[in-house]
């Protein structure tokens, strides 16, 4: 993942982009564990809000294969369909795991 051409993406030098990714592996990750409870609990109103919040934020900092699988369970949530979201699910949490790797790395 290259934090500097995301950043100059958004008009932003890499250590400003890199502090908004940061910020958004706190909060993106919170936002995932309380979609999945949701998930768990069949809650679809919780489970399509933090995939929006999720969605919103991953766009606004050009992660869009993020944002897109967030989409998607938002969309499916907004109508109801809960069964099936594990496979996006799991492409969330490989996309934060990415994205600390690249942090680390």
């Amino acid at each position: 993942m290259n934090f500097k051409d995301l950043g100059e993406e958004l008009g932003l030098e890499e250590d400003e982009y890199r502090e908004l990714i940061e910020l958004f592996m706190e909060t993106g990750q919170s936002d995932l564990s309380q979609l999945k409870s949701a998930l768990d609990a069949g809650d679809a109103e919780t489970v399509s809000r933090r995939a929006h919040t999720i969605c919103g934020s991953s766009g606004n900092l050009r992660l869009m294969d993020m944002h897109k699988t967030a989409k998607r369970i938002e969309l499916a949530a907004d109508d109801g369909r809960l069964d099936g979201l594990s496979v996006y699910l799991s492409a969330l949490d490989e996309g934060f795991s990415e994205i600390a790797r690249s942090l680390q790395g």
